[in-house]
C-alpha cells in the first residue's frame, strides 16, 4: 500500500498524480488540508493523523501498514517512526535548498528530483546514489491549452471569453506582495482584463482571521469591478494555467511552473519579493553567490512593476505585448529548472511506485 503524506496542501499537486495513477490513500495531520483536498479532488482517499491519539489515530495506524510512504516535504522525526521506503518527490520546485535543508533529506530512500539545477545541488551534496530522475510531478495534471475548455471555464466562473486572463499568484507571507498588491491590482487593472488573485495556499486553506476579513473587503471589490475572480484554492491550479494569458507573480514556484506553457511573466517586486530581498535571504542561508545570481535570472524572464507604480494597465499592456522578447529567457531558465517537457520521466517514476499499490 502506498501513502501520500503531506501537512500541508500545497503538496497535493505534487502527491496526487501518483494517488491517480496507482490507488493508495492520503494521511494529513491538518483538517484544513483534508478539506481542500477533499474539494478540489473529490472522492480522494484521506485520513487524519492525530499524533495525541498514537496508534488509536486511522493516520498512524495507515502508515504503520505503508509499503511506501510518499511526501512533499522532509518530516524527518515524524516518518523516521515507520519502516516503509520513504520517496521526497518535493512540493514545489524548492529553489531555496540550503546545508540545513539538505541535510533534513538524507533520510530519504529515493530523492525524486525535478531537473537539472535540483540535481547538480544534490549530487554535490553527496546524495546522487539516492537520486531519482522523476520530473516535476504536478505536470502530469497539467491539460493541453484547449479553446473550447478556456471558454467553459471562463464562463462558467462568470469571466469573459473574449476577454484575455490575468493570474495573480503571489508567495506566501513574510515575502509575499498579496497584502500590498491584491487590493491594488482590483482596483487598478482594466475590467477589460479577467483578473483572477488566488493566494497562497498558506493565506486560503489556513486562513486566519485577518486573512478572512481581508477576503471579503476583495470580494466586495470583485464584485464593483467585474470580470474578476478571487479562488481561495478552489480551483486546480493547473486549470488556471491552461487558462491564463499572463501570470503576475513575486516569485517562488508560480513563475517556473507557468513556464510549461511559456506564458509571459510579470513580477512584483514588493518590500519582501524583490531582488534585493531574496538574495538577502539566500545569503542568511548561506547558499553560494553564483547558485543565488542564476536564480535570479528568473527576474529577467518578465517585465517587472511594484506595488506603488502609477501606470499598472500601461505595464500589463506592454508585458503582453512584448511576450517575445522574453521568450528566449524564459525557454533557457525552463530547461536549467525542469529539463523539457517530457513526461517520460515521471512514467517511469510511476512504474517504480507501481510495485507497492495496492
Amino acid at each position: 500500500m502506498i501513502v501520500y503524506f503531506t501537512k500541508q496542501y500545497q503538496a497535493v499537486p505534487a502527491l496526487w498524480p501518483l494517488y491517480h495513477a496507482l490507488g493508495g490513500v492520503f494521511v494529513t495531520t491538518r483538517p484544513s488540508t483534508r478539506r481542500a483536498l477533499r474539494r478540489v479532488y473529490p472522492g480522494t482517499r484521506v485520513a487524519l493523523l492525530r499524533e495525541a491519539f498514537g496508534r488509536f489515530s486511522r493516520g498512524d495506524e495507515l502508515l504503520r501498514q505503508a509499503d511506501a510512504i510518499v511526501t512533499g516535504s522532509p518530516n524527518r522525526a515524524l516518518l523516521s517512526r515507520y519502516s516503509a521506503e520513504k520517496y521526497m518527490v518535493f512540493h514545489g520546485t524548492y529553489a531555496f535548498m540550503s546545508k540545513v535543508e539538505i541535510d533534513g533529506l538524507r533520510h530519504f530512500d529515493h530523492i525524486c528530483v525535478i531537473g537539472p539545477r535540483m540535481y547538480d545541488v544534490l549530487a554535490g551534496a553527496g546524495l546522487q546514489d539516492k537520486l531519482f530522475h522523476s520530473g516535476y510531478l504536478p505536470f502530469l495534471d497539467f491539460p493541453e491549452r484547449d479553446p473550447d475548455m478556456r471558454h467553459e471555464f471562463l464562463l462558467q466562473a462568470g469571466l469573459d471569453p473574449a476577454a484575455k486572463t490575468l493570474l495573480y499568484l503571489p508567495r506566501g507571507k513574510p515575502y509575499g506582495s498579496w497584502d500590498v498588491m491584491a487590493e491594488k491590482l482590483l482596483k487598478n487593472v482594466p475590467s477589460q482584463y479577467n483578473l483572477i488573485l488566488r493566494p497562497h495556499p498558506s493565506q486560503s486553506v489556513t486562513a486566519r482571521i485577518k486573512d478572512r476579513l481581508g477576503f471579503m473587503r476583495l470580494q466586495r471589490l470583485r464584485r464593483e469591478r467585474g470580470n474578476a475572480l478571487l479562488d481561495l484554492t478552489s480551483c486546480k491550479l493547473s486549470t488556471l494555467f491552461a487558462i491564463s494569458d499572463l501570470v503576475i507573480t513575486d516569485g517562488a514556484s508560480s513563475p517556473e511552473e507557468a513556464l510549461y506553457y511559456d506564458l509571459p511573466l510579470l513580477f512584483v517586486e514588493s518590500a519582501g519579493s524583490s531582488r534585493d530581498a531574496i538574495a538577502a535571504m539566500m545569503r542568511s542561508k548561506e547558499i553560494q553567490e553564483e547558485y543565488i545570481a542564476k536564480l535570479l535570472t528568473i527576474y529577467d524572464c518578465g517585465m517587472r512593476m511594484t506595488p506603488d507604480s502609477r501606470d499598472m494597465a500601461q505595464i500589463i499592456d506592454a508585458s503582453l505585448a512584448e511576450s517575445d522578447h522574453f521568450q528566449p529567457q524564459r525557454e533557457a531558465y525552463f530547461k536549467w529548472v525542469f529539463g523539457d517537457r517530457s513526461k517520460v520521466r515521471q512514467q517511469n517514476l510511476i512504474r517504480q511506485l507501481a510495485l507497492f499499490a495496492d
